[in-house]
């Protein structure tokens, strides 16, 4: 993105309610499920939890002393949890902006569903969620590549009315995620490779600061876009790089694409006779066995009721 803020400030609300709840599934403990009240609250109106509290100050504390007491313009999500964390950032007269596209992912009917209910009921859906976590949306939800079509209208909303501007976002882990995908011009499979990395500064924790700029950090110079971040954790800076890194993202050749796709196995073809390939990659694949055509096959291979186009082929 040409233009935009000269400094953008993204900060995840702090632990909230949902967040400590799941954390207690994930251990076996569903106890906030036993509460109605909490069970049917929507997700959206999520209180911060004490530790919420305490990390959305610290997240303030450390911009006001690091980054700047002041901003131009002053962006958060509607969530009850982010609107918290905004007002715990005690920043000197603030006067934030309510924006719908800031929101979290929904997640359909897995909301208001704990760790071991969502395995529970819904088995079949995190396994395709396996395979490929980044176009995969719950039943009802979003995938999280709808969430980077969100953040785009947000960056171009920002291009417009914030360009040259100090601005600060608080919003939701998936947002994050989806602004990094935008911001750092990420590809499918780097996305992939950020989630299955253990290292620390790849998460965006309750409270973490992600902070881009168009400025240099060692020479100032300011360049046409955004192209510098800087990850921090200001409650336990151990977690995190906390440290600048270019953007740079170089375009690729003919030979580096035919790279990456020689990565996916080609299952199916047709050859020469007009013969089925099917291969496999699995040891349960691999012992189908070839389909030879038949006189309804046309030469490529292809049912004669159907075309390239028939949505059931997709």
């Amino acid at each position: 993105m040409n233009g935009g803020p000269l400094d953008l400030v993204l900060v995840r609300h702090g632990e909230s309610e949902g967040n400590l709840a799941q954390a207690w599934s994930k251990r076996g403990d569903d106890t906030a499920w036993y509460n109605q009240d909490f069970k049917t609250r929507h997700t959206s109106q999520y209180r911060l939890t004490t530790v919420g509290r305490t990390q959305s100050v610290a997240a303030g504390d450390f911009i006001k002393k690091n980054i700047s007491e002041s901003f131009d313009k002053y962006f958060t999500s509607e969530y009850t949890r982010a609107l918290e964390t905004a007002a715990n950032l005690n920043l000197p007269n603030a006067h934030w902006q309510v924006e719908l596209y800031l929101r979290e992912r929904d997640n359909g009917v897995l909301s208001n569903l704990s760790h071991q209910q969502r395995k529970e009921q819904f088995s079949a859906e995190l396994e395709r969620r396996n395979r490929d976590s980044f176009y995969w949306a719950p039943p009802g939800g979003e995938s999280i590549a709808n969430t980077c079509l969100r953040v785009d209208g947000v960056l171009q909303r920002l291009k417009e009315e914030a360009n040259g501007m100090r601005v600060i976002v608080v919003c939701h882990g998936n947002i994050m995620k989806a602004f990094r995908f935008r911001l750092e011009r990420m590809r499918q499979s780097e996305y992939h490779e950020m989630l299955d990395d253990d290292a620390p500064e790849n998460r965006i924790y309750n409270g973490q600061i992600l902070w881009y700029s168009r400025r240099n950090p060692q020479t100032e110079r300011i360049s046409s876009r955004i192209k510098w971040v800087r990850s921090v954790n200001p409650w336990d800076v151990s977690l995190c790089r906390n440290a600048w890194v270019e953007i740079d993202k170089p375009l690729l050749t003919n030979a580096e694409l035919s790279q990456d796709v020689s990565m996916v196995p080609q299952l199916l073809d047709v050859d020469a006779d007009g013969t089925k390939i099917v291969r496999g990659i699995t040891k349960e694949a691999e012992v189908a066995p070839t389909i030879h055509t038949d006189a309804q096959l046309t030469s490529s291979g292809r049912p004669l009721s159907s075309s390239p186009s028939d949505p059931s082929d997709m």
